[in-house]
């Protein structure tokens, strides 16, 4: 991969966080935890969503998938949300941008929650479901194009690593830890029967009060330091970069196809483990609604502390260092431990082969975002990072859609699981090893 402007300096010393650099770095996390959580609550309750949504005599693994394809649905279009909001940020302005797109994401998601099934609309039902998740996905990919350039560009140079990964770890573990607590509170409230007739569906009316708390946070941030500096400078003379254009020029357009290949490659560990892993514990390995839900939030608190760590070791080792060092991890654990979890062995053993497999997901993809960001420069950054991050996360994301979809049924899920996982370990180990170091490069552009 060859990139104009891209070296390997390292990190020089640090400043402290000021409270703008903390306030950008919290209004980012929140962004991404809304992002997150309004994506991935589908999946937590994927089982109660395709019987309210999709006819029962289809069957339980064809509706599940439908299911899946409902969520996918959502990311397939992200990239769209992306290239709009991601120009908008990169012209108006990343604070206003991470503005509109937080709102509408959050507005878009509660309204799936009020969504009558199809008992009621029949046919219309599942049809209304996925327009909502188009729209739905329209601004969670806008998102993308202000959460992972207004912190990265607003810290300092030696804060940059941890950041990405508190943003990628913390944010996504957010969202998780959110979704379970809010299930195991809705099921002891309600009782099991009540929450798999209709109380799955205040999780998704939740969604709305996340984007309005996020709002409140964003109106005391201020607009990135680098974008200030780019849009003042730019001489009036010089025709406007078009960032949506310059992607796919000959300058980038190379840079945005590696780009999109290693993000897809990275986040693939996340879905085939914290993505899937709700399907895996309760259809799979028949546990209970309860325990599930505290096996994932272990899961993903434990992935948290990985993703920052392995965050600010990338600042003083390099990203391309770390990328490869988990990415050989995430080769060998996810694997063999989905062979472990097949034989079902002690919930302990379960415990620890989930937990291990989501750490593992978390340090690949700990220094994704500022890898990404300091591909490109400031004028195109958000748009890029957007476009690369959603199209790179849509065909990732589609993997629980494949998994299911070639399944010849719930037994023969994890066998699936194994095999794509290695496969697509290796794929990434090779863009990696081909790909330069970044590290210092947000300095130059």
């Amino acid at each position: 991969m060859s990139e104009p402007h891209v070296t390997a300096a390292a990190a020089p010393r640090a400043e402290r966080l000021s409270p703008a650099h903390r306030k950008a770095l919290g209004a980012a996390v929140l962004g991404w935890t809304v992002d997150m959580y309004d994506l991935l609550v589908i999946l937590h309750v994927a089982s109660y969503v395709s019987t309210a949504f999709f006819p029962a005599e289809a069957g339980s693994l064809v509706g599940l998938t439908a299911t899946y394809a409902a969520f996918a649905v959502s990311l397939v279009v992200r990239p769209l949300g992306a290239l709009v909001f991601g120009s908008f940020a990169d012209r108006a302005g990343r604070r206003p941008a991470m503005v509109l797109a937080v709102i509408g994401a959050g507005v878009s998601t509660a309204l799936m929650g009020v969504l009558p099934g199809v008992a009621t609309l029949g046919i219309a039902a599942p049809v209304l479901l996925i327009a909502l998740r188009i729209v739905q996905g329209m601004f969670v990919g806008g998102i993308t194009a202000s959460t992972h350039t207004l912190a990265t560009e607003t810290l300092p140079e030696r804060w940059r690593g941890m950041a990405a990964g508190l943003i990628k770890g913390g944010g996504a573990s957010l969202a998780v830890v959110v979704i379970n607590l809010l299930v195991i509170a809705l099921v002891a409230l309600l009782g099991q029967e009540a929450f798999a007739d209709w109380g799955w569906r205040v999780l998704f009316v939740v969604a709305l009060a996340g984007s309005l708390v996020n709002y409140l946070v964003l109106r005391s941030v201020e607009e990135s330091p680098a974008w200030v500096a780019r849009h003042t400078a730019r001489d009036t003379a010089t025709p406007t970069v078009r960032p949506g254009r310059a992607l796919f020029s000959r300058r980038w357009r190379a840079v945005t196809l590696a780009s999109v290949a290693i993000v897809f490659t990275a986040s693939a560990p996340y879905y085939l483990t914290t993505g899937i892993l709700p399907t895996v514990y309760k259809q799979v390995l028949e546990m209970s609604q309860d325990a599930a839900s505290l096996f994932l939030i272990v899961n993903v608190v434990l992935s948290a502390a990985v993703a920052v760590t392995c965050g600010h070791l990338s600042q003083r080792v390099g990203r391309r260092r770390v990328f490869l060092v988990s990415g050989v991890a995430c080769l060998v654990l996810i694997p063999g431990l989905y062979l472990v979890m097949s034989t079902r062995p002690a919930d302990w053993l379960l415990l620890v082969c989930g937990a291990v497999m989501v750490m593992a997901s978390g340090a690949i993809s700990a220094p994704l975002i500022i890898f990404v960001n300091e591909l490109f420069p400031t004028e195109i950054r958000s748009t890029a990072t957007a476009f690369s991050w959603n199209v790179g996360y849509g065909l990732s994301g589609l993997l629980p859609t494949v998994v299911t979809g070639v399944s010849a049924g719930v037994s023969s899920i994890i066998p699936t699981l194994i095999v794509l996982s290695a496969a697509l370990s290796v794929v990434f180990l090779v863009l990696i090893a081909r790909a330069r170091e970044t590290r210092g490069a947000l300095n130059t552009a």
